[in-house]
This record gives structure tokens, C-alpha cells and sequence, in this order.
């Protein structure tokens, strides 16, 4: 943005409570039209930093908030109804990273009709040089055992601990549905006829079986590489808790930052990517693993599969089925050429659709349909 004569304020949120930032973000609120952009809420989560007066300084200065929401909204029933009472529709606007979440805002928070767009996650490229691919398997991120989320399963009695599973059994053996489809058919099936407000307010309190299946089949496919043989580079946390027989490989390679995240995509020949129950969405694991030429191997969306061309930019497998997935993986390590040709393709695929660069003008275009 700045590129494009934008003056920018960084609020750091490393430097909590620093009031010295907030004075100058105020300053900078006062000096002009502006509005903020920020991710998940943050700034309008009721700190106290940014309150003056009793409201929120963005309502004292009619300052627009555009919230980049990376999570499905079932997530956050409290802030959706906080930051629609304390800024209302004129100041409160949100970026959906998946356009099944795009269609939960409109059924269900229709006040919002017109103040909410999709825009998908995008990659980004390592500014640091590599000259070999050191790793053949990579993936980047953490995992938590299911059985963590059994208190939340079994926290009120049998009845609802059934009724918990039998939804948690209907993603797993249909991951083609997404979580509100789920959660409906079951409520609905239970319950009888419900309104959208309880079904929303339901949905808020069921995510931990969202998490329960995304770490489920996150842990089953990095395990059914292992087991058959293939060593798995893991940057993130949590994977050395999974059960395996045969954990030698799996490679913790520590927690890092997002730059190093970037450098081990780069470092690697194949990035896998287990997508976070987006069915209609991307993960920007994807598009920055074919930015730092690595062959991605994920499973798939409806957006992903207009997106990308299968076997030629990026190697599609169902989670409804992956035993081949250790096979065709030992494929392309052994085959340098077909490898090279998928990197290069997606490579430039990604560089001239999915950077942030794009995703700014796109983001843009929204700002100006919003503002002017």
C-alpha cells in the first residue's frame, strides 16, 4: 500500500499496552480519513488501550475497521455481536478467507449484507537465497492429539457425548462436508426445528470437534507417511505426542517463525499441507510452498480446484481416501524432472495470482466499492 502513496501507521502488537504507540495512533486517527485493517479482531476485542471516553477510538474518531478473519466466524459469536454494537454496520467491515465462511456471514449476521468480501489467503516468497533442496518432505505447522479435546467431548453427559461423536464420525467419513453443514443436519435432527440465532449460538459452542477432526486427519496423514517409510521434516510442535510406530521419521525440527517457515519450504522438494476444514477456500501453506518452488501435495477445495491445475501446479489427494498418498510422494522425489516441471508451473502460477501484492489490489477494490 505504501507503494501506492498509502501513508501507513504499524500498530506492533509485540509492544502490549505501550502508550506511547497508542498516542501516536490516535494522532494519526486525528489527522485525516484513514482506516485500519487488522487480523482477527485485534484492536477491537475490547483492550482497554484503545478505548478513550467509554467507546472504542475508532466510534470517537468514525475511524472504519476492515477485519481480515482467518478462522471460520462460528468462532467468534461474542466479538461479531460485540464489534456490531460498539461500531455498528457505518465502521464495521470483514474479509472472509474461504466463501463458504462469506455465505455463514450473510445467513446469519445479515446486518452485515454488503460489508463483508472474500479474499483468499496468498503466499509469500523467502528473500533468502537457497541453493539446494536439503529436505524431501516438509510440513509446517502443529499438532494437538484428539483425545486432548475428550473433556470438551464429555464434559455435560452420555447423551450429548453421543451426540458429539456421531458428528465428529460424519466428518470423518464424509470430509467432503463442511463444519456448519454438519452441525446443522445433527442439531436439527436432534432438536427439531431451530432458529438461525440458536444455531449460531450452538455452532460457537462446538468448535473443539472442528479442531478434533482437523488435527485427526493433520496427525493421519503425516503418520501414514512415516509409517510406510517416508521421513517427514516437521516444523511446528506437537507431531512427537502422535502415536507411530515408527516415529523415527518423523523429524522435529523445532518451532520457528514465519520467515523460517518460508526457508524450509524452500529448503524442501515436497510441501505437505493438510487444509484447516476450508472447502471453498486456500491456505496460504500452499501458495507459499509453490512460491519457494517446493511440489505441494494437499487435499482440496472447491476454490483450489478451479484454481490449480492437478498434476501440473500442485498434486491433489482426498482425505476420504490416502492410502496411496506414500507412493505417489516416492514418485516424485525419484523423478527430478517432473518435480522441477510442477515447481516451475506453480511457481509461476502463484507469482502472478497469489502474492499479497494481488491480494492488496483485490483488497482495494473493496475499499473503494466500501468507501467511495
Amino acid at each position: 500500500m505504501k507503494e501506492l502513496g498509502y501513508e501507513i501507521f504499524v500498530y506492533e502488537l509485540e509492544r502490549v499496552k505501550d502508550y506511547t504507540q497508542v498516542e501516536q495512533l490516535k494522532t494519526f486517527c486525528k489527522d485525516g480519513d484513514c482506516f485500519v485493517i487488522t487480523f482477527n479482531f485485534n484492536g477491537i476485542r475490547g483492550e482497554e488501550e484503545f478505548e478513550e471516553d467509554g467507546q472504542l477510538i475508532w466510534k470517537k474518531y468514525q475511524v472504519p475497521m476492515i477485519n481480515i478473519m482467518v478462522d471460520h466466524p462460528f468462532y467468534y459469536p461474542k466479538l461479531l455481536d460485540y464489534v456490531l454494537e460498539e461500531l455498528g454496520t457505518e465502521l464495521y467491515y470483514q474479509i472472509a478467507i474461504d466463501k463458504d465462511h462469506l455465505k455463514f456471514m450473510e445467513r446469519f449476521y445479515p446486518k452485515l449484507k454488503g460489508h463483508v468480501e472474500f479474499l483468499p489467503l496468498a503466499g509469500t516468497e523467502t528473500v533468502i537465497p537457497v541453493s539446494k533442496k536439503e529436505y524431501g518432505v516438509t510440513f509446517v505447522g502443529n499438532y494437538t492429539p484428539p483425545e486432548r479435546f475428550r473433556e470438551y467431548i464429555e464434559r455435560i453427559d452420555d447423551e450429548y457425548t453421543a451426540f458429539y461423536e456421531g458428528i465428529i464420525k460424519d466428518l470423518i467419513e464424509h470430509p467432503g462436508t463442511t463444519m456448519e453443514e454438519a452441525f446443522e443436519k445433527h442439531l436439527k435432527r436432534e432438536m427439531g426445528e431451530i432458529s438461525d440465532t440458536d444455531l449460531r449460538t450452538c455452532m460457537g459452542n462446538m468448535i473443539f470437534i472442528d479442531l478434533y477432526v482437523r488435527y485427526h486427519f493433520r496427525g493421519d496423514v503425516v503418520k501414514t507417511l512415516a509409517e510406510a517409510g517416508i521421513p517427514v521434516h516437521i516444523w511446528g510442535s506437537g507431531f512427537d505426542l502422535m502415536d507411530c510406530k515408527c516415529p523415527e521419521n518423523i523429524i522435529m525440527e523445532g518451532a520457528t517463525d514465519s520467515a523460517g517457515c518460508l526457508l524450509a519450504l524452500a529448503k524442501s522438494k515436497v510441501a505437505l499441507n493438510v487444509m484447516p476444514w476450508f472447502k471453498d477456500g486456500a491456505h496460504d501453506r500452499i501458495y507459499s510452498a509453490m512460491l519457494n518452488h517446493a511440489v505441494c501435495f494437499t487435499d482440496d477445495s472447491n476454490f483450489l480446484r478451479e484454481d490449480l491445475k492437478e498434476g501440473e501446479e500442485v498434486l491433489f489427494f482426498s482425505l476420504e481416501d490416502y492410502s496411496d498418498l506414500p507412493e505417489r510422494i516416492q514418485a516424485i522425489l525419484l523423478n527430478s524432472i517432473r518435480r522441477e516441471e510442477i515447481a516451475e508451473a506453480a511457481y509461476v502460477h502463484a507469482k502472478e495470482k497469489h502474492t499479497w501484492k494481488q491480494r492488496t489490489d483485490m483488497l482495494l477494490t473493496y475499499i473503494d466499492k466500501w468507501f467511495h
